[in-house]
């Protein structure tokens, strides 16, 4: 066996590339001695058992600044505390992977409701209870600028556990006003602590059907202006009897040449 090894065989014992080798001598981590005439590195038994620590921690995905740390002056009750530091981490990220994950398997059921319910007609009862928070009328958008504003901007639970939404208050929706008289905001329905500290701030009204038809459909900037039309339609077309509240929640909005499409769930009570 031999005394030294070049970097080269450093490399292909190790499977450690040449790069990551000179990497870790300039920053202090693993420098061999070095030929002053021909300026070779030669790495000598303490130096391959470095390397394998540094092989073994890198594992454990801890910092080079660490490892460097462990090299130079450590006791197991230091490495049990970077240990402890890192589980915690990956416990974090582990939480914020299952909740991305989620996310992610609600917008994709979202998505494919655009797909498969656009312009059908379902009937169904125990809809999900949900809260609706009023914030502002379609005609007035600054009145919705300024509550975001109140709010310090959109958080993540926003984004996480509401949508935005309409309410059309029962007897509204025939009304020769009915356009002023629908409300414009955003319903809540997994996180009621989420709500509870809400509504401290803003009327909060709960939203529950035992009976309803529902549709998708989807409007964009020439439909928006004739919408209450197309409810209309729907209730006169099936020829039913509205029974509460009509709510409406954004599910999706795509752009066709960069002009956007807001795909709305329409939840309409019946007797």
């Amino acid at each position: 066996m031999k005394n030294k090894y070049l970097i080269g065989e450093v490399s292909k014992l190790f499977n450690v590339t040449r790069d990551t080798l000179v990497h870790y001598d300039k920053i202090g981590v693993l420098s061999p001695q070095k030929d002053s005439n021909n300026g070779y590195r030669y790495y000598e038994m303490d130096d391959l058992n470095c390397l394998t620590d540094i092989i073994l921690f890198k594992g454990l995905n801890i910092s080079l600044s660490d490892i460097n740390d462990i090299l130079r002056n450590s006791s197991p009750s230091d490495i049990l505390k970077l240990i402890e530091e890192k589980e915690a981490y990956l416990e974090e990220q582990i939480n914020n992977i299952k909740k991305l994950s989620k996310k992610l398997s609600i917008m994709k059921e979202d998505v494919k409701v655009c797909t498969d319910s656009l312009n059908k007609v379902e009937f169904g009862i125990e809809k999900d209870n949900c809260f609706f928070i009023e914030i502002t009328k379609e005609y007035k958008f600054n009145d919705f600028i300024e509550i975001v504003e109140k709010f310090g901007g959109f958080d993540q639970d926003w984004y996480d556990y509401g949508h935005f939404a309409f309410l059309i208050d029962e007897g509204a929706l025939f009304d020769e006003d009915a356009e002023k008289k629908i409300k414009w905001g955003i319903t809540f329905q997994e996180d009621y602590y989420k709500i509870k500290e809400l509504n401290m701030k803003h009327k909060l009204e709960h939203v529950s059907n035992n009976k309803y038809m529902y549709t998708v459909i989807a409007l964009n900037d020439d439909t928006y202006e004739t919408w209450i039309d197309s409810i209309e339609e729907i209730v006169i077309t099936n020829n039913i009897e509205v029974s509460g509240s009509i709510l409406g929640r954004m599910l999706l909005t795509v752009y066709e040449n960069e002009t956007p499409i807001d795909y709305y769930e329409v939840y309409i009570p019946i007797k």
